[in-house]
């Protein structure tokens, strides 16, 4: 697992991401715009992901990266079985969790992955290619619904 140093998170923190990470964002916007197919496996057995559970909910994110992307198998919601021939598109975004502090240079360990799918992702890649890196996301949707939505933006203080 890569770790961030404080050093590097202080530099992203007062300039944001560099053009190169600017490029690979728009990069992505483009692939989601044409839905191509892609797989990329580097998340696997990373353990610590970003979960929501409740109505309302409300973090503050501080992402650190560009998302891996992963193709998976789609499976029907209710019984977690496979749909045969059909996938879906997540991404893996590292992130921190600064709700707390809402300090991005007092971050210790590994980043979490927050997984989403191609919706919410645009939103955040979005943000991320205008050099935004700490977003708000407020869950809309009780838990295991299927109807649950995020809003996502830069924090307002």
């Amino acid at each position: 697992m890569q770790t961030i140093s404080d050093k590097s998170i202080e530099i992203k923190q007062k300039n944001g991401f560099d053009e190169q990470d600017k490029l690979r964002t728009k990069s992505l916007l483009d692939e989601i715009d044409r839905k191509s197919i892609y797989q990329n496996t580097e998340t696997k057995g990373k353990t610590e992901y970003i979960k929501f559970g409740s109505d309302k909910e409300r973090k503050v994110l501080f992402f650190t990266g560009i998302p891996n992307k992963e193709e998976e198998p789609a499976k029907v919601y209710e019984t977690r079985l496979e749909i045969p021939g059909k996938y879906v598109t997540r991404y893996y975004f590292p992130c921190y969790d600064i709700t707390a502090t809402r300090n991005p240079n007092n971050i210790n360990g590994s980043p979490a992955i927050w997984e989403r799918g191609t919706k919410d992702t645009r939103t955040i890649l979005h943000f991320l290619s205008k050099g935004v890196n700490v977003l708000e996301v407020i869950r809309h949707g009780l838990p295991r619904s299927m109807n649950t939505t995020y809003q996502i933006n830069p924090p307002l203080d």
